[in-house]
C-alpha cells in the first residue's frame, strides 16, 4: 500500500537545495518519472519514501500527511495540507534584493551626512548622547539595517499575499482548517531560516547589476566638480 506525502514539502525541500527533478532522481536512486509522479500526486511506495527521507535527512513521518488507509480516497476528498514557509522562493529573492538596495542607499546617506535626519533623532531619543561617537555610529547603522529589513520583509509578505503563497497562504489554510501546529511551524520556520542563505547569490547578483548601472549612469551625468567631490569622498576609505 502506498503512502500519501506532503508534496509541497517535497518540492520545497528539493528547491531549497537547488536541485532539479533529474538531480533528485540521481541522488535518491529513483527514476525521474517516479519523482515527477510523487511531486504531482504525493503518492509513493514505502521504499520511495525511505529513499526521499534519507536524501533530505528527514524521518518518514516528516513527509507523511495522512494514514495510508486514506490514499485510495478520490483526490478531491484528500485533505489539503500546506507546508509552512514564511516566504516563497520568489519573495525571498525579492526581499533580499530590496533589503540590500535599501540598506546600501540609507547607509550611503547616513555616512555622507545626507538626510534622513530621523536616524539620529531616533537614536537620540532612545540612547544617551554621552556615548562615544563610534558607539553612536554603530547604533545608527543598526537602526538603518533594522528599518531596511522591516521594509523588505513587508514587501515580501505583500508579494506573497498577492501571489497566494508563503506565510499568507499558510495562515489562510490554518484559519480555514482550524488547525495549527506550533511545533511544526517552529521547526519549519527554523529550517527556512537556515536555508535562507542559499538564496543570497541571485539577490546579490541582481543588486550588484542595479548598483553598477546606477553608478555608471550617475557618474556619466556628473559635472566635473561633482566628480572631484566624489573622488575626495572615496579617498576617505
Amino acid at each position: 500500500m502506498k503512502m500519501l506525502l506532503d508534496k509541497h514539502r517535497l518540492i520545497t525541500e528539493r528547491q531549497q537545495r537547488a536541485w532539479s527533478q533529474t538531480q533528485l532522481a540521481e541522488v535518491s536512486g529513483l527514476s525521474l518519472r517516479t519523482i515527477q509522479r510523487i511531486e504531482k500526486n504525493g503518492k509513493a511506495s514505502l521504499e520511495s519514501v525511505k529513499a526521499l527521507a534519507a536524501v533530505y535527512s528527514l524521518n518518514i513521518n516528516d513527509l507523511r500527511i495522512i494514514n495510508t488507509d486514506e490514499v485510495d480516497q478520490p483526490e478531491n476528498m484528500q485533505p489539503n495540507m500546506v507546508n509552512f514557509c514564511f516566504l516563497s522562493l520568489s519573495a525571498k529573492i525579492l526581499t533580499t534584493t530590496v533589503f540590500i538596495l535599501i540598506t546600501l542607499v540609507l547607509l550611503f546617506m547616513f555616512w555622507t551626512n545626507i538626510p534622513p535626519a530621523w536616524i539620529n533623532e531616533i537614536r537620540g531619543t532612545i540612547f544617551s548622547n554621552q556615548l562615544s561617537a563610534s558607539i553612536l555610529n554603530i547604533i545608527s547603522t543598526s537602526l538603518v539595517i533594522i528599518f531596511a529589513l522591516i521594509i523588505a520583509m513587508l514587501i515580501g509578505l505583500i508579494f506573497d499575499a498577492i501571489s497566494n503563497k508563503g506565510f499568507y497562504h499558510y495562515m489562510k489554510y490554518c484559519m480555514k482548517s482550524g488547525k495549527f501546529s506550533v511545533t511544526r511551524a517552529f521547526a519549519n520556520a527554523q529550517q527556512a531560516i537556515i536555508g535562507y542563505g542559499k538564496f543570497l547569490a541571485k539577490p546579490l547578483i541582481i543588486s550588484g547589476i542595479i548598483i553598477l548601472i546606477s553608478i555608471a549612469g550617475v557618474y556619466l551625468n556628473m559635472e566635473d566638480y561633482q566628480k572631484d567631490n566624489m573622488a575626495r569622498f572615496l579617498q576617505k576609505f
